[in-house]
């Protein structure tokens, strides 16, 4: 039996209790996750620190980038100079993007006047050794991998006022693609949306066997001009790729060249925010005439002089990397067979702005590459999946123009839930047609953090199909990007602006259509087979040339044959090194190849000793990786006080085109909640108090009608 109370009290204490559920429902559209102390939270481009419990920032004066091409090899040096603008001592840290395939290899540590050069050990070793050092008041930095393409650097006891500068160098191999030479240096590490659960088939049916890497949490900075005029970057490129340089450009950033014969120099206009990536493009006047080309090196870059009897080669390797235009002239006597083409969209929150814009259209684009003989499907996903047909429907009219609806209404929102999206566009694959080409196009920006588990998932549910992914925005996951076209037997495309997503879509659709080269072969002249990676090389497209790094003894130096099929014709084509080109890193960058192959093949069963493979290879070529990280330590201690300094990150810009509002921060759509069923339960319980309310002043309908009975 009720208490009669005052009507408001009864009011007020429900809106106390309810109150927690619809603020968490008010936050179901974006998940506010505040910056805690973790190691992986991002900021980038600023070093944070804590005094007397107070959080400051200290931005960067400056971060310096320079490159240098030569053939196939990037080398490239980052440079970032900070001030401690305080009068006391600071531990700090900072976390910046680096591309998914750079080896880095050396970093050092400049204080002042003077220069702490970096050495590779163990992580958990360096990690100890760095504390250590933090504690007993020495200057010290300690480089790590958070990702294959986010690296943490950490900084202990600079003193008061004084300038610091890290510098970070790594080899990275030029990308060709649809006739065009190619880099990317990422600017921004954009925000990534973390799955709460798995709605997937494959996580019923299969453990997701590879480890989920831990969150990568970010505050973002939403004040405009004030933010924009400390997150600043120049870069400088020096270009030596062995032919005429017939065009280049950057589609992105303004940039000014100075050409000298085969060499050009490339810088950009002034110094730009660090909110786009940087992509640099250009075509030499070899055009489609050369049909191979190799790149050597003997023994290894990097030997660690206290350690030369174990670093030295004895006897010395032949390091090479292989390149193999595919021939184009039979593209045009090749049958065409029809083909199932599954286009998936992601239209998560991350996805709203110009990215959204440019993925329809790009799907769009994508249908007017259809023949009648084909078949297709449309599959979009945020915190669901929806597909526009149960099953692959022929390219036909009536199809063509419900799908053509269908692209018209998708709107942007929403978790990024990527796993229950490849279920469907995957799991197909079992029921595919006899002699049709299945192909799945995947267009996303590729903002999640549980990369480990989809690459595992793509593997095991890939079947007969292959995997295309294309890039969508300003600043795509290019790890995850990359990683899975290679698991998927695909390609990555990234599309950074509207004007090019019909060029490019339109390439790849042609490109794809059917492979020039398939079951492609490394060997020795004698026979044998050299030490290479990827161990399975995939097919060939047209205007993408096949990439093989591998290793050999150098008493055996022989040349290596190419192999593969045309039209069903036995392909070969012979590299010999008499006529190839001598260049420096080659070894790191094989090292870290045959990294990454470890990495992609792991599993429950081997995961502690593909750690091991790891980090013995890491140590062995000096290199940072997931096993490793590069520890700097002055041996003077400096620091009087030896007193530890909490630290966590502070804000960075959102990659250009983000759409976030200030008091959202930038951060992911995260709708794969339970706040609705709160919102519900807090709203039924406004909705009884009210009730109650009038019941007790006689107020409701049946208890007047009764009142006006009884008079």
């Amino acid at each position: 039996m009720f208490v009669k109370l005052p009507f408001w009290l009864y009011l007020v204490s429900v809106c106390y209790f309810s109150f927690p559920y619809l603020s968490l429902a008010s936050q179901d559209a974006y998940s506010n996750r505040t910056i805690t102390n973790e190691a992986d939270e991002i900021t980038q481009g600023l070093i944070s620190y804590q005094i007397n419990s107070q959080h400051k920032q200290m931005f960067a004066l400056g971060t310096q980038v320079e490159m240098t091409v030569s053939g196939l090899v990037n080398r490239v040096t980052v440079k970032q100079i900070f001030n401690n603008v305080e009068d006391s001592w600071i531990h700090a840290k900072y976390v910046f993007p680096l591309p998914e395939n750079s080896a880095v290899d050396g970093m050092s540590l400049l204080i002042g006047d003077r220069i702490i050069e970096g050495v590779i050990k163990p992580k958990q070793q360096a990690k100890q050794q760095f504390e250590q050092a933090k504690k007993q008041g020495k200057q010290a930095s300690l480089v790590s991998q958070q990702r294959t393409n986010v690296f943490t650097t950490q900084l202990a006891n600079i003193g008061p006022l004084q300038q610091v500068t890290v510098e970070i160098t790594y080899l990275q191999t030029i990308s060709y693609q649809d006739g065009l030479f190619s880099l990317r240096f990422p600017l921004v590490v954009a925000p990534r949306y973390r799955p709460n659960f798995q709605r997937s088939t494959f996580s019923e049916t299969k453990e997701l066997i590879s480890p989920m890497l831990e969150p990568l949490n970010v505050q973002r900075n939403t004040e405009g001009q004030n933010a924009s005029a400390s997150h600043k970057v120049s870069i400088d490129i020096d270009i030596d790729g062995g032919f005429d340089i017939t065009e280049l450009n950057s589609p992105y950033h303004d940039i000014q060249q100075n050409q000298n014969g085969r060499k050009t120099n490339v810088s950009l206009q002034g110094k730009v925010p660090l909110d786009r990536d940087f992509v640099l493009q250009w075509q030499t006047s070899v055009g489609d005439e050369v049909a191979a080309t190799v790149f050597f090196q003997t023994g290894k870059t990097y030997q660690d002089k206290a350690n030369a009897d174990v670093n030295l080669d004895q006897p010395k390797d032949i390091y090479a990397m292989a390149m193999l235009f595919p021939p184009t002239l039979t593209l045009k006597a090749q049958q065409q067979i029809s083909r199932e083409l599954i286009l998936v969209i992601d239209t998560s929150g991350s996805m709203a702005g110009e990215s959204i814009i440019q993925a329809k259209q790009a799907l769009n684009i994508a249908l007017t590459g259809l023949k009648p003989t084909d078949s297709f499907n449309i599959i979009e996903f945020n915190s669901d999946v929806s597909a526009l047909f149960s099953d692959a429907k022929p390219a036909n009219s009536l199809y063509l123009e419900q799908a053509k609806r269908f692209i018209g209404s998708l709107n942007a929102d929403g978790g990024t839930e990527m796993a229950p999206a490849l279920d469907r566009a995957l799991i197909s694959s079992i029921n595919a047609k006899t002699g049709s080409l299945r192909q799945v196009i995947f267009m996303t920006d590729g903002a999640v953090s549980n990369e480990a588990q989809l690459f595992e998932q793509i593997s095991y549910q890939l079947q007969d199909s292959r995997l295309f992914t294309v890039g969508i925005g300003s600043a795509p996951n290019s790890h995850f990007m990359t990683r899975a076209a290679r698991v998927g037997r695909g390609t990555f495309t990234y599309i950074g602006k509207l004007e090019e997503v019909e060029q490019k879509i339109s390439q790849l659709l042609t490109k794809i259509s059917q492979p020039i080269l398939t079951d492609v072969e490394l060997y020795n002249l004698d026979g044998s087979v050299p030490d290479y990676w990827p161990a399975q090389i995939d097919d060939v497209y047209q205007s993408d040339p096949v990439t093989v790094s591998f290793k050999m003894p150098a008493e055996q130096l022989q040349p290596v044959i190419i192999s593969g099929h045309i039209n069903g014709q036995y392909w070969q084509q012979q590299l010999d090194f008499n006529q190839g080109r001598a260049a420096v890193g080659i070894d790191l960058l094989w090292a870290n190849t045959q990294i990454t192959a470890l990495e992609l093949n792991q599993s429950h069963a081997n995961r502690q000793k593909v750690a091991k493979q790891v980090e013995g290879l890491a140590l062995q070529y000096h290199l940072v990786s997931s096993q490793t990280s590069l520890l700097a330590v002055d041996v003077t201690p400096v620091n009087p006080y030896h007193s530890d300094k909490s630290e966590r990150q502070l804000s960075t810009l959102l990659p250009a085109g983000w759409q976030a509002s200030a008091s959202q921060q930038g951060v992911l759509p995260q709708t794969a909640t339970a706040s609705r069923l709160w919102l519900l339960i807090g709203m039924s319980l406004l909705a009884l108090t009210l009730l109650y309310g009038l019941w007790l002043k006689g107020l409701l309908p049946a208890q007047r009608l009764i009142l006006n009975s009884a008079e």
